[in-house]
């Protein structure tokens, strides 16, 4: 039976695409991303048995759950295919097919934005709502357009008030289009440009499956839509209660942001928030073992600038072009980390002009902080107060640095896969009383948030994060960031004087233009 169906198919084309990286797992080190070599890169990933084997595989389970499957696989070291899981297809041509093929009696306006891809079926219609930073959810009406610039995870808590959704960034497998395909949301994703195509527009008519998005409410549309749309046959059954009831214990996602004070064990609600805290704290210890262990003096680097600050870098895999670990210093053109390297220039940007001048009142502040708690003072001898630590590799940089009274942790992973791209900073200290020192920590969060950080303020600390863009982008906030670690130190000292606030301001502003000028893509 096997050997019969095998046989009835045929390698009828080959399209192989170019591979520029490879997964490899090295026993004592995991799964590693490494570049691909020339030959490697055009060589096919399987054979043309392989091929026709899955081929008849697919066959065989689309036949016995009796509709596509979106199938899983996966081959081991002796050739032997082995099925994953398997799930629904839900992403089918059928009902754009038919769309199109009634569209002239539909008499359809000249459409706003046609492209991307459908991340969940259907069409609604509602008014546009943008949803780009998180105060643009507090005032998400129902049954309204989101309208995003990247389909973050976060935003899926708007769903159930959605009428549809439109990211210009994003991906099938995303959490938010997990969720809209729950939810029945339409959503169209990767729909690169559609925000400047939907400016000015109030309303309009979301066509997710034939990809179109129309001006104000096309109603024959909306109702065409509803005849097509596969209905749920086991809605309202004992079985589909039943399922749904035990679903609200597992699929649900609570726990979405990280940074989040709430993100915690004791607020896991779901298997899901379970399965995303156990991943996230385990991400967390991956990249803390370098905080938390002490490494041999020779594995750490000092970097050789002229600068009078230490700055030392510990290589965690391929953050130097040429092996250093027989020497004491490294060289900042031996670096090939990218966000370190946009860390460094920030930093380098511009000279600091030194602390700012305190009157009276800033000084005796200064003086008390500093006789309530020693270990604030230079003088006390600790690794920080002597040391800025950058730990690296090609893509990913945490740096914590102490400068005088201040502390600061910036962690960043960049590279070519957008959708893992994240930015985190954490910002506390100062040398001031706690009401100047509120007032510093505010007019850093008012930068950041102008540039497209989410940012979260307890007492007198500051977290900001920033997370899905390109590399280009995520370079120019890196600048940005190593800019604000320098040129903000020691401005809470002068928070309760507006004149010299508006000063440093209104500097740090035309600084921080003049450093991304030569970044296009740094606009939040």
């Amino acid at each position: 039976m096997r050997r019969e169906c095998f046989w009835s198919l045929s390698v009828t084309h080959r399209n192989i695409a170019a591979k520029e990286k490879k997964y490899v797992c090295y026993p004592g080190e995991g799964v590693c991303r490494l570049d691909d070599t020339a030959h490697e890169m055009t060589r096919a990933s399987l054979t043309d048995q392989q091929a026709l084997e899955l081929a008849t595989l697919a066959i065989k389970i689309e036949a016995y759950y009796g509709c596509p499957q979106d199938i899983e696989w996966a081959i081991n070291q002796s050739g032997e295919i082995i099925i994953l899981q398997c799930r629904p297809l839900q992403i089918t041509t059928d009902t754009p097919a038919l769309l199109s093929a009634s569209g002239d009696h539909l008499n359809l306006p000249p459409a706003l934005f046609q492209g991307g891809i459908t991340a969940s079926r259907g069409v609604a219609s509602g008014p546009v709502h943008w949803v780009l930073k998180d105060v643009d959810a507090l005032q998400f009406p129902n049954g309204a357009v989101l309208v995003t610039d990247r389909a973050l995870a976060r935003w899926a808590a708007l769903l159930p008030r959605a009428s549809a959704v439109i990211s210009e960034k994003g991906g099938l497998t995303g959490h938010l289009a997990n969720v809209a395909r729950e939810f029945r949301v339409p959503a169209l994703f990767g729909a690169a440009g559609v925000i400047d195509h939907l400016s000015g527009h109030e309303q309009v008519t979301v066509d997710a499956d034939a990809c179109c998005i129309y001006p104000g409410r096309v109603q024959s549309l909306l109702d065409l839509s509803e005849r097509l749309l596969p209905k749920n046959l086991m809605q309202g059954t004992p079985v589909f209660n039943l399922l749904k009831e035990a679903a609200r214990l597992i699929t649900p996602l609570n726990l979405i942001d990280p940074d989040s004070p709430a993100f915690k064990a004791s607020n896991c609600q779901t298997l899901h928030d379970i399965t995303r805290f156990c991943h996230e704290k385990s991400v967390h210890e991956m990249f803390r073992f370098g905080k938390a262990h002490r490494f041999p003096e020779r594995s750490s680097k000092q970097l050789r600038v002229q600068i009078p600050m230490q700055w030392w870098v510990l290589n965690l895999d391929d953050g130097f072009k040429t092996d250093v670990s027989m020497e004491r210093y490294v060289d900042i053109d031996n670096v090939t980390s990218i966000p370190m390297l946009a860390l460094w220039s920030g930093i380098t940007a511009f000279p600091w002009e030194g602390p700012p001048p305190v009157d009276g009142k800033g000084f005796v502040s200064v003086m008390f902080q500093a006789t309530q708690n020693q270990s604030l003072l230079p003088t006390v001898r600790t690794t920080m107060a002597n040391r800025n630590y950058f730990m690296i590799s090609k893509n990913y940089c945490s740096l914590q640095s102490r400068l005088g009274f201040h502390f600061a942790i910036t962690e960043a992973l960049v590279g070519d896969r957008t959708l893992e791209n994240y930015i985190s900073f954490q910002f506390k200290g100062g040398a001031a009383d706690f009401n100047r020192r509120l007032k510093r920590v505010l007019f850093v969060k008012e930068i950041l948030e102008a540039h497209g950080f989410r940012t979260d303020v307890t007492k007198d600390a500051l977290r900001a994060r920033i997370e899905q863009h390109d590399t280009e982008t995520m370079v120019a906030k890196l600048k940005m960031l190593g800019y604000l670690s320098i040129h903000t130190r020691q401005l809470d000292m002068i928070m309760t004087n507006p004149a010299m606030v508006n000063r440093y301001r209104a500097q740090i502003k035309a600084q921080i233009e003049n450093l991304l000028a030569t970044s296009p893509a740094s606009a939040g």
